[in-house]
Parts: C-alpha cells; sequence; structure tokens
C-alpha cells in the first residue's frame, strides 16, 4: 500500500527538495504541496487523504504549531487524522516540545541522508514516532534539566500490561504491531493507549514515548532514527 503524502513548506525550494527525495521511493505518492498551510484542505470523498504531512523548514515556532492546529481542525477523527513529520534545521528545544504538544508525530533536524527521512516517514505512517539524533538527545537533556516530571507520577498508577504496552510503544511500534506481539485485539490495545495518556497526561504517542524514554522504558528503538538507516518497512 502505498503512503500518501502531503508537504507544506513556506519556502518553495525546501518543498521541491521534499518531493524530490520521496519521489524517488514507490511507496510514496504526493497527493498535494502547499506553500505554507493555507494550502491544505481535508479533501472530500472519494479524494485520496494524506498518511502523513511533513512540514519542511517552518519559519517559526508559531508557523509550525498554527499548521499542527489546522490540520487538527480539518481532522477532528483522531483516528483518521494524517501524522506529522517535521523536518527542520531548527532543534531549539521549546520549538520541539511546542511541536509535540501540537501533535507533531516526528521531528528531524539535519538529515543525513534520504533514506533517514523516507524511514522516519514510515515509522509515523505505521503510528510510531521518529526523532533524529540530535532531537533525541536535545529533548532528553531538556527534560533532565527540569527536574520536575509531572507525568512521571502516572507511571505508578500504570497496570502491568500498560507498562508493557507502554514499553512497546517507546520502541516506536504502533497499535497493529503491539496486537500482534501481545496477541491482543488492536481494538484492545488502542484502548490501553488511551488510559495510558490518561494516567501519564499526555495527549500524543510523540510526547508518551517521549517521557517513556525519559524513564529508561524501550529499550534501543525505532522511535530514534539511526544515522544512515535503510528505508525497508511496511506501509500503514
Amino acid at each position: 500500500m502505498e503512503i500518501n503524502l502531503f508537504i507544506i513548506s513556506d519556502d518553495p525550494i525546501t518543498l521541491a527538495g521534499l518531493e524530490a527525495i520521496v519521489d524517488q521511493n514507490e511507496k510514496f505518492l504526493v497527493i498535494g504541496r502547499s506553500i505554507g498551510g493555507a494550502g491544505i484542505r481535508c479533501p472530500q470523498d472519494p479524494e485520496p487523504r494524506p498518511h502523513v504531512i511533513i512540514i519542511g523548514e517552518p519559519s517559526s515556532k508559531r508557523t509550525l504549531c498554527e499548521n499542527a492546529q489546522r490540520i487538527a481542525a480539518l481532522y477532528p477523527c483522531e483516528k483518521s487524522r494524517p501524522k506529522i513529520i517535521v523536518v527542520s534545521q531548527n532543534d531549539d528545544d521549546d520549538t520541539i516540545v511546542a511541536a509535540l504538544r501540537a501533535g507533531v508525530n516526528g521531528y528531524l533536524s539535519r538529515i543525513e541522508s534520504p533514506e533517514e527521512l523516507l524511514h522516519s516517514i514510515q515509522l509515523v505512517a505505521k503510528g510510531g514516532a521518529a526523532f533524529s539524533p540530535t532531537v533525541a538527545s536535545r529533548l532528553s537533556r531538556y527534560f533532565s534539566a527540569t527536574h520536575v516530571l509531572p507525568e512521571l507520577a502516572g507511571f505508578s498508577e500504570l497496570t502491568d500490561r500498560e507498562m508493557e504496552i507502554l514499553e512497546l510503544l517507546a520502541s516506536g511500534m504502533g497499535n497493529q504491531q503491539i496486537a500482534r506481539r501481545l496477541f491482543l485485539a488492536e481494538k484492545t490495545v488502542r484502548n490501553y493507549v488511551s488510559r495510558i495518556f490518561t494516567k501519564l497526561e499526555v495527549h500524543d504517542r510523540a510526547m508518551a514515548a517521549v517521557v517513556a524514554r525519559d524513564a529508561g522504558l524501550g529499550g534501543q528503538p525505532d522511535v530514534l532514527v539511526p544515522q544512515g538507516i535503510g528505508a525497508e518497512g511496511a506501509a500503514p
């Protein structure tokens, strides 16, 4: 199954560059593009819907968050909402955290190869989270520096099964993969994930993964994008 993409950028050169990268792989289909976020709209059936929206080099933190909020408004049903991945050289702590809180599923900076981007798109399309190593490092330092992690209080409220699912989520697995691993129905996994979000006081998988990783869960997962990793993987 192809992964439908919509690309947003304030910079025409960045937009063209991102499109050139994804066009290299037949698994990806660009169904729309926009200079700035105003051009994106919720397509009417039977028009194809994007699985992943790429926001390339947003001009500011405000622009990035506005685009993410616009996408959430266009797709009020979370189940059918496209995943969002940001490609930006701005790895400022506040910008990254604001992006996660706005619902972004991946954040890449200083991409080393086209394959790194393609693999990251596949990860978020499957329900995982993708961060480049520099972003992951900055997130770890950011949360360590605060010394106040109210989210961690929720760990004591998690059941053994919820902790097991959270660890798999933190390793980059989507609901379907977790269901297969634990021999559960996918709907059951979704219900567990929803309860985990409530107990940890987070709003999405990306933030849950960050909190879990900061607590030492997840091993060495696909949630982090290694340098030079290949782009093989399943579509959603």
